[in-house]
């Protein structure tokens, strides 16, 4: 979820602030998009280390009925439609 608006941090740098869980730990950082306070995207995440992880801002997530188990979905699993090669792709672009 986003949960900021865009701002300039000294720290932490430009963009809007993020968060998910994973095992009921928080994490929250800080990305270089225009994306909207309180909307939802996906987002991937390495299982090993999960805060290694990207935003994935052409995924929002709409329905606000969707739950997202503690350790996020398998691939399979996911209850929007995704294309593999886009995440390759947008990955590839983004580190």
């Amino acid at each position: 979820m986003i949960i900021s608006d865009w701002h300039h941090k000294n720290n932490h740098g430009i963009g809007v602030d993020y968060e998910y869980y994973v095992n009921k730990k928080r994490y929250s950082y800080t990305v270089n998009l225009d994306l909207k306070k309180n909307n939802k995207y996906l987002l991937i995440y390495d299982s090993l280390k999960p805060s290694n992880c990207s935003v994935l801002e052409m995924y929002p997530i709409i329905d606000n009925n969707i739950q997202t188990p503690l350790n996020g979905w398998k691939y399979n699993d996911v209850p929007i439609k995704i294309d593999t090669s886009e995440i390759i792709e947008y990955l590839k672009a983004n580190k």
